[in-house]
């Protein structure tokens, strides 16, 4: 395949979706899907993709939103956070794992799963529902519903100590359920992995794509 493109993938009730898809650079280290925000496969998520296959991994993101609007790619202002909240809300969490099963299968059903904001929340979900060699979590709100679910597979969380829209308790409610899962806080706030938002911290994401790539390299 080219470098780089997109997909269309069948979701198993029968949903089509489009995925951003980067192959590895090199000997290919293993497969990831990446579980995209709530402003769609844009520019940055499509980075994300390119960044990791550079690190050697094929990538796959799966375009969740397509489940309510077609190829729908947001800024990062408050436009295009309301339209993101709107759109996400007109999608279940059964229905985005479901897209996400799609995209593990189209990777030959042997991959890890790293995700951001929504997709960090349905990080934490997919690893107790889907067959992963591991689950990476950023800033991911909505796991505080979900601590009775005990993940399966290798799982990292990463939060920002300074995050206003997720409360410490989160990070905090993890680790007195989950002990093993290891979970990073930062000095920084919501969105600090985006290099295109206001809140990126550069050290913090660093320090998180190192602990994310130790992760997948010791699984693969």
């Amino acid at each position: 395949m080219s470098e780089s493109g997109w997909v269309e993938l069948r979701a198993g009730d029968g949903h089509g979706l489009r995925a951003y898809k980067a192959a590895a650079k090199g000997e290919e280290i293993g497969r990831l899907v990446v579980a995209p925000e709530i402003f769609g496969i844009n520019h940055h998520i499509r980075g994300v993709c390119d960044g990791l296959a550079a690190d050697g991994f094929t990538v796959l993101a799966p375009d969740l939103f397509e489940r309510a609007e077609r190829a729908v790619e947001l800024p990062y202002d408050e436009a295009g956070v309301q339209r993101g909240i709107a759109i996400k809300g007109r999608i279940s969490d059964a229905e985005a794992l479901a897209d996400i099963a799609a995209a593990l299968e189209h990777l030959g059903g042997d991959a890890a799963l790293v995700g951001y904001c929504w997709g960090g929340s349905l990080a934490w979900m997919a690893a107790s529902k889907l067959p992963l060699r591991a689950a990476i979590g950023y800033y991911g709100g909505a796991i505080a519903n979900h601590l009775d679910e005990a993940p399966r597979a290798p799982t990292l969380l990463h939060f920002g100590e300074q995050d206003h829209a997720i409360p410490l308790t989160v990070a905090e409610g993890v680790r007195a359920r989950h002990p093993a899962v290891p979970v990073h806080v930062y000095p920084a706030g919501h969105g600090f992995n985006c290099d295109e938002r206001g809140s990126f911290h550069p050290q913090s994401a660093a320090l998180a794509r190192l602990r994310t790539l130790g992760l997948l390299r010791a699984v693969f």
